[in-house]
């Protein structure tokens, strides 16, 4: 059997490797409440029950617990009360032969008490908001109608600051605990809008406002409102999202309107393990502050990240977080692949490809390093846990079907890889190719019913195919619709329905 260090049985129950069989036992419960079919109706469900199921047959059995330690590594052992599971495109891969792909679902949960998953870590939270002339009347207010929402529900150990930026920043509310909420909110409606947009200024003050009350044992976060692109700053803004994950503060950002640059801000959210969100109208950046903020209180691991290095002939291609906020993952290691809810799972989608040439038995790694996070309620926050991801290499293997859940999601996301296909496509100067797949996404978008979004992205095909620019606010629908489609959390989010 080869065996993924990540998925292992332990770390399928949330276990360290010298679990007494009691533990087992409680973990065993946990879990089945947590996914039994009769409790979870969710896409998957099923799945991770078998694998939890497996996991509690083999390691509750003092013989076959012994057989199966002795296939893993002296250091392996999972971080604590965190379930981790990985499903495999394929159970085997062929030998000698390139171009092979394979997907990885890495799915990780709580698997702490309900009363521990439920305790809520302290906030450390910049909003960094842009005050640029465009963003006066009714975006301004909405924003200010949010953050005011918001201050009036911190807890006495909470920490906020405020940092608004147009051409300079400003410290609107120094970070610190146990604030006077009435004069933040007086404070939050006296602000005013003047001048251009540079968000380098708005993050680094930002930034400096987070670590001052840094702690493994609060959410350190970052979010960024801006209705503007940035004056030649990117270069230095990009740099800073990878010294502020590399200190463990993301970076979320809320885009407002038109004229914002979505492809600079993904790139950066990607690199400091956060989300953008699209306000298409003023009235939605409310819901969507409000939204992104209560979030972050009810995380329950954040922090977290792979440190990896491919194995021999494999190379990691693509990385997309499902849940719990959707987005595009940054492929330089180390990965920043989010926050833990609470009540649900960080689940990210990875794409390998693999080249067997020269190799025609035994065990193929697809990538090895170390998972670590941060659990802010436990008295030491921080773990972490070896990982390498395997396949056996079976020669003449019969064709079998992918879990359902994995075959869900890689046919959600390919939807939006359709849309990112399509723009880079234009970048290299192939418009008719573009346009091609432009209305081949429309097509699969009206035999799903989304008739609103397969117009736009017609009309794009044709703008294309004529030689026209794809339009900022075109562009912004097609790519936040498409990934609206790969789960209903953003869709909720943007309606207000959470």
């Amino acid at each position: 059997m080869a065996t993924s260090y990540l998925d292992n049985f332990y770390a399928r129950l949330g276990l360290a490797r010298d679990a007494s069989p009691d533990d087992i036992q409680r973990a065993y419960r946990r879990a089945a409440r947590q996914f039994h079919p009769d409790a979870n109706k969710h896409t998957g469900a099923n799945e991770l029950f078998l694998l939890v199921q497996e996991a509690f047959d083999t390691l509750q059995d003092p013989q076959k617990r012994r057989e199966y330690d002795a296939t893993l590594p002296e250091d392996i052992d999972a971080p604590p009360a965190l379930m981790v599971n990985a499903l495999y495109s394929r159970q085997q891969i062929t030998p000698n032969e390139p171009g092979q792909v394979i997907y990885i679902l890495l799915d990780l949960k709580p698997s702490a008490s309900e009363d521990e998953r439920r305790r809520k870590p302290p906030l450390n939270v910049a909003l960094v908001l842009d005050t640029s002339t465009s963003m006066a009347g009714a975006r301004l207010g909405q924003v200010v109608k949010a953050a005011s929402h918001f201050v009036s529900q911190l807890a006495e150990h909470d920490v906020l600051s405020l940092v608004t930026f147009n051409d300079r920043a400003q410290v609107v509310i120094p970070a610190q605990p146990g604030m006077d909420i009435q004069r933040l909110i007086s404070r939050l409606s006296t602000l005013q809008t003047r001048g251009g947009t540079e968000i380098y200024q708005g993050l680094r003050a930002g930034l400096h406002e987070v670590l001052r009350h840094q702690r493994a044992s609060a959410i350190n976060h970052i979010v960024l409102i801006t209705d503007g692109r940035t004056y030649g700053d990117e270069a230095e803004c990009l740099r800073l999202a990878e010294d502020a994950a590399r200190l463990g503060i993301p970076i979320s950002a809320i885009g407002i309107g038109d004229e914002w640059n979505e492809e600079f801000i993904d790139e950066l959210v990607s690199k400091a393990g956060g989300s953008s969100l699209y306000a298409d109208k003023s009235a939605e950046i409310h819901t969507l502050l409000e939204n992104r903020l209560h979030t972050l209180s009810l995380s329950y691991a954040n922090n977290v990240k792979l440190n990896y290095e491919n194995g021999f002939g494999s190379k990691l291609n693509y990385v997309f977080r499902l849940s719990p906020d959707l987005g595009p993952v940054s492929l330089q290691p180390p990965i920043f692949l989010g926050n833990v809810p609470q009540n649900d799972s960080l689940s990210v989608l990875l794409e390998f490809e693999i080249d067997t040439r020269g190799v025609h038995s035994g065990s193929f790694t697809l990538a090895e390093g170390r998972l670590s996070l941060d659990v802010p309620t436990r008295p030491n926050p921080s773990s972490s846990a070896r990982f390498r991801l395997t396949r056996p290499i079976v020669e003449n293997m019969q064709p079998e079907a992918p879990p359902a859940s994995l075959i869900n999601a890689i046919g959600k996301l390919s939807l939006y890889r359709m849309q990112e296909r399509a723009r880079e496509e234009m970048e290299h100067g192939d418009p008719q190719a573009a346009a091609k797949r432009m209305r081949m996404l429309a097509t699969r978008l009206l035999s799903q019913g989304e008739r609103s979004l397969a117009h736009t992205v017609l009309l794009a095909a044709d703008d294309i195919k004529e030689g026209t620019a794809l339009g900022e606010k075109q562009g912004k629908q097609i790519k936040y619709g498409t990934r609206a489609l790969i789960d209903d959390t953003e869709g909720r989010e943007k309606r207000g329905a959470r």
